[in-house]
């Protein structure tokens, strides 16, 4: 079958794949079994067949640092084998021997020789590329190469590489809905991730756009200077109306961060969690010291399909929010399809003419404690940028 009927028929696969969950709504979808039984009853004519992306498609991932996404692209290769092909993941942060590799400078150097091994091979889209502090660096190959090939990155959002490249990325930039938050603040701290890309991008805007209002910390990548001692110095003059972002990267540095705090030495400002994609475990220590005032920013729509929801609830916390719409990325690159014609399965998908999202809707969820007792993440606001109503924020 050629590529554009393969097209045709993947498409009329989503469409009745949709219509048959909408004649089922009140049916509890357990696994894929029944979904695909309630498809060919309804579509008897429709072939079920999931594009073929893996002769094209590698995955240059970190093992260390990209298992959440890892795990989410299990769950739809597992469950939905109709609409995506399990595409081979290849990891850059390990090498030959199976030793971890710790550096930026080796994990970009793997990088390189995978793209010249598979494009060699005959592979033309390479997604991976989490961290912007390697996509910077991984960018000069793609424009040596040319647009025969192009790229996926899931979580890349540094503000710095918002200029025209063959990479498509699937996370919105921190900078795009905190303005708000800045301008009514007395003082901004802002403690981050040092030599990582997209936490020191945010320091160079926050130092152009806030020079009276910022103060900056950045941490040690062995987290050396992440002590309750530093911390109590840097919050020495805090009021009431500051406010605390951090970009923490690095394995554990949120958890060493949150953990420095607790009911003897509560958080002094509203802090928010600006670069995690997942909820953090809280310590019992820090539980009462962090209570009201720890809020993270996820990208997470209050407009979803079913398909990406149902991913949400079988995955739990460590689902991620941007694998859905890259997958289907990944099929309309691989058919050679036009990118403005991919359908979104959460918000609003559009890439401008730097191949980076639009729009974006972002959740806002404060650590909270219920009646009972129990502590949870309370959503609280949406802040949103639409093509038709703007930027909005909405409280829940």
């Amino acid at each position: 079958m050629n590529e554009k009927a393969t097209y045709a028929t993947y498409s009329s696969t989503v469409l009745s794949y949709n219509a048959s969950l909408l004649e089922t709504k009140n049916v509890e979808i357990t696994d894929f079994t029944s979904v695909v039984t309630c498809n060919l009853s309804l579509t008897s004519s429709v072939i079920i067949t999931a594009p073929e992306v893996s002769n094209k498609s590698i995955i240059l991932f970190e093992k260390n640092g990209d298992d959440l996404l890892t795990e989410t692209l299990n769950f739809y290769w597992d469950f939905y084998p109709d609409l995506f092909e399990r595409i081979q993941i290849v990891y850059t942060d390990i090498d030959e021997n199976g030793n971890p590799v710790t550096t930026n400078d080796e994990i970009v150097k793997n990088n390189i020789k995978f793209l010249n091994e598979y494009y060699n091979k005959g592979y033309r889209l390479f997604i991976g590329f989490s961290r912007s502090s390697i996509l910077r660096r991984i960018l000069p190959w793609f424009e040596t190469i040319g647009t025969e090939a192009k790229g996926i990155s899931f979580d890349s959002g540094s503000s710095t590489l918002n200029f025209p490249k063959s990479v498509y990325r699937l996370l919105a930039n921190s900078l795009t809905y905190t303005t708000s938050i800045i301008d009514n603040a007395d003082k901004l701290y802002y403690i981050y991730s040092e030599g990582e890309t997209v936490s020191e991008s945010n320091l160079y805007n926050y130092e152009q756009d806030y020079p009276d209002k910022l103060i900056a910390l950045a941490i040690k990548p062995d987290s050396s200077n992440l002590t309750l001692e530093i911390i109590q110095d840097l919050y020495k003059n805090v009021n009431s109306n500051c406010v605390t972002f951090f970009s923490l990267i690095l394995d554990d540095e949120t958890l060493n961060f949150l953990n420095l705090f607790s009911l003897e030495y509560p958080m002094p400002t509203h802090t928010y969690d600006i670069s995690s994609t997942n909820f953090p475990e809280i310590s019992e220590s820090a539980k009462n010291g962090i209570i009201d005032k720890f809020t993270i920013a996820k990208l997470l729509s209050f407009s979803s399909s079913i398909l990406y929801r149902e991913g949400y609830n079988k995955v739990g916390e460590n689902f991620q929010e941007s694998v859905l719409n890259g997958l289907f990325l990944i099929n309309t690159i691989s058919l050679d399809e036009n990118v403005d014609s991919l359908s979104s399965y959460n918000a609003i998908l559009e890439f401008n003419e730097n191949s980076d999202m639009k729009y974006y809707t972002i959740l806002l969820s404060t650590y909270s404690k219920n009646d009972k007792g129990e502590f949870y993440f309370k959503d609280y606001a949406y802040y949103v940028y639409d093509p038709i109503i703007g930027k909005q924020l909405f409280i829940i």
